[in-house]
Order: C-alpha cells, then structure tokens, then sequence
C-alpha cells in the first residue's frame, strides 16, 4: 500500500471515529490498527514479483511472435501449394491440346477423314486450359477481396477462393475425360 493511500485510510477512520463520538484515540488500538496494516499482503509488486511479471510477458509475446510467423509460413505453403496445383492443370490441359493438335496435323496428311474422331477430345482439353485459366482468376480475385476489412467483401472472397477451386479440380477431370475420348479414338486405329 502506498504512503498516501495509507494516510487517506487513517484519515478516514479517524473522522468516522470521530463522527461515531469518539474524542479521543487510544494508543493501544491505534497500535493495533497500524500492525494490522503492516501485516496485510502490499499492494505493491517487490522488484522480484515485478521482473517475474516482465519476464511472464516477454515469454507470451515471443509465444505470440512465433504462432504469428507460423500462420505466416503455413499460409505462404498454402498458396505455394495451390499456384503449383494450378501450373500442373495448365500444363496437363495445354500439353495435350498442343499434342493432340500436333498428331491432327500429321493425321491431316495421311486420314482426313479420321481428323473429327479426335476434335472431342481437343475441346475438353481447351475447355480445361480454360477452366484452370479462370480458376487462376478467381485465385487473384479472392486474395483481393480477403484483404479487404469489410465483411461483406471477405465472404464474396471466400465463395470466390471456392469457385477456384471448383474450376481448378474440374480442370483435372475434364483432363481425365478428354484422355478417356482420345483413347476411345485411337482405339479406331488398331
């Protein structure tokens, strides 16, 4: 307890002494009060509670740090992840249009009329560069918006990031349809 708080309290019971029609104060009593305040747990932090409650502090705000830089890397390996998951559908999608488009060509000199068999399949797989396309968009669109301190603007993100994600999984099964297609359509050559 500090001095002035301790002073305020004396006083304060002397004027209700005082008051109550007390004229004198016995010495034993005021003695008695007094020990009692003096044996009361301080108010105040001793220089060992008070580095204690330093340290206690340094330790939260390191643990704080340390769970903040965490989130921070798990999400830069989410977006790594998803980035690579996107270039893979791009990849799969565009290699074989560009394969097939290229066996067309050599199919164009020699079968004509074999070309429309395989034309199914070189519109899946475009359709699936597409989606993976739109799929990136959307990826941009919904960081964009997750930055943003309206709520109204988080959730459009968040339905944005699923859209992502819907056209970036369809991406992968059109690829597996359009493979299925163009087996189909070699399958007429054996």
């Amino acid at each position: 307890m500090s001095t002035k708080r301790f002073s305020e309290q004396l006083r304060e019971i002397i004027v209700d002494t005082k008051a109550n029609g007390t004229e004198a104060i016995s010495c034993d009593n005021l003695i008695a009060y007094l020990d009692e305040v003096i044996a009361s747990p301080s108010d105040e932090l001793t220089t060992t509670q008070f580095e204690n409650y330093k340290a206690e502090l340094q330790v939260w705000i390191e643990q704080n740090k340390n769970a903040h830089n965490s989130n921070i890397e798990m999400f830069k390996s989410v977006i790594s992840s998803g980035q690579n998951a996107l270039r893979s559908a791009f990849l799969l999608n565009g290699g074989a249009a560009i394969a097939v488009l290229a066996f067309l060509g050599k199919l164009s000199e020699e079968h004509q009329d074999k070309i429309t068999v395989f034309s199914s399949s070189l519109i899946i797989f475009v359709m699936g560069v597409l989606a993976v396309t739109m799929s990136s968009g959307f990826t941009y669109l919904s960081q964009w918006l997750y930055s943003s301190t309206e709520q109204k603007k988080k959730t459009i993100g968040f339905v944005f990031n699923l859209v992502a994600i819907t056209l970036g999984l369809s991406s992968y099964g059109l690829f597996i349809w359009a493979m299925v297609r163009a087996y189909d359509a070699f399958q007429l050559f054996a």
